[in-house]
């Protein structure tokens, strides 16, 4: 039974990077792995999603490096996830590391690159690194100075697709409802959608814009609202800290008229195959890590980020049929980007370097 130690820094909401953990885990145990998670804390959303999964939560950052490294040697593959996580396991084991990078650092992210002795450290020590996307690949590839394995993460396609009716939570029944989803970050760049918004309300007066996130008292997260109020916006965009639970996250989907996803070279990745999923006529940067998927399979747009609102105000001239066209193309999602796949492919990893 090969034993596995996925290692996060912590699970503090139940996200996209959370249910890839998920997913993985169940995946392996029910090929008769042995999967315990190491973590500072998790909620117990995550938790209760785990089959046959063991957790430790250490409580802090140094004690998780403590356990990392003082249990290291009775597993077969440590496989951190996000960084800095990378970091904490170091010899004198030598077991196998399998990092799954969803993306860089943050300094990467900002252009400042990252310390040579850190870029050494991390090709030395990992047996193979995954990434999500062809885009993160190439910038993994140019920060590490070696080639991780591109495996796309799953979308619950079938789930997303479904047919439901629909609760009007959002009380925006009759409105034009842009929407975005995910934390409050400036690569996330969600003081581009408020500004979105802005500059169509000329055309589509009841348009609205509904940002959910963590995140939304952090200081990125006060600038957008002070972008908010800046454009006389505040009656029209509604902010949610955290949406909870499958069913709340489809019934907000199906009540929005465009996804909207102005992100930089980030994540966004399940949010944006969610809202496709489900019918959503949805537009990505040129700048997002999968745009190549998006533009390729004819999923959504992909346009620079200047030009999100007028191709919002194009799709809106024939909003039910770019519905009905991104229903028919989204059955793509179902047939390339499942889970098993994943979970199968990380088996392959693993067989591999053992």
């Amino acid at each position: 039974m090969t034993r596995v130690m996925i290692i996060n820094p912590h699970f503090n909401l139940y996200g996209g990077a959370e249910r890839q953990v998920v997913e993985l885990s169940n995946h392996l145990t029910d090929h008769n792995y042995r999967v315990t998670v190491f973590t500072v804390a998790a909620v117990p959303e995550f938790k209760n999603a785990l089959k046959d999964t063991r957790i430790i939560e250490t409580g802090n950052e140094n004690s998780l490096v403590q356990y990392v490294n003082g249990f290291s040697h009775k597993f077969d593959i440590i496989n951190p996830h996000n960084h800095p996580t990378e970091l904490y396991s170091v010899y004198p084991f030598k077991v196998k590391k399998v990092w799954q990078c969803n993306e860089p650092p943050t300094s990467v992210l900002e252009g400042k690159g990252l310390p040579p002795e850190e870029a050494r450290f991390v090709k030395r020590t990992t047996t193979k690194a995954v990434v999500i996307s062809d885009y993160d690949r190439y910038r993994f590839q140019k920060t590490y100075d070696f080639t991780p394995i591109v495996n796309y993460p799953g979308v619950r396609y079938k789930y997303f697709s479904e047919e439901i009716p629909v609760k009007n939570t959002l009380n925006m029944k009759g409105n034009f409802v842009l929407a975005q989803m995910g934390m409050f970050t400036w690569t996330k760049n969600q003081k581009k959608s408020v500004e979105i918004l802005g500059e169509i309300k000329k055309d589509i007066p009841n348009a609205k814009l509904v940002l959910v996130g963590h995140g939304a008292d952090s200081p990125y997260g006060l600038e957008v609202q002070k972008r908010i109020t800046e454009l006389g916006l505040d009656d029209d965009v509604f902010i949610n800290d955290y949406i909870s639970g499958d069913q709340a996250i489809r019934n907000l989907y199906k009540q929005t008229s465009v996804f909207i996803n102005p992100v930089f070279e980030q994540g966004g990745w399940a949010t944006t195959f969610e809202a496709i999923s489900a019918g959503v006529p949805t537009i990505v940067s040129d700048r997002f890590v999968a745009a190549n998927l998006v533009k390729e399979n004819k999923l959504g747009w992909v346009v620079p980020i200047e030009g999100f609102a007028q191709k919002v105000l194009d799709i809106s001239g024939d909003i039910e049929e770019e519905k009905r066209r991104t229903m028919e193309n989204a059955k793509w999602i179902g047939e390339n980007l499942i889970w098993e796949k994943f979970g199968d492919k990380y088996m392959e990893i693993f067989e591999g370097v053992l």
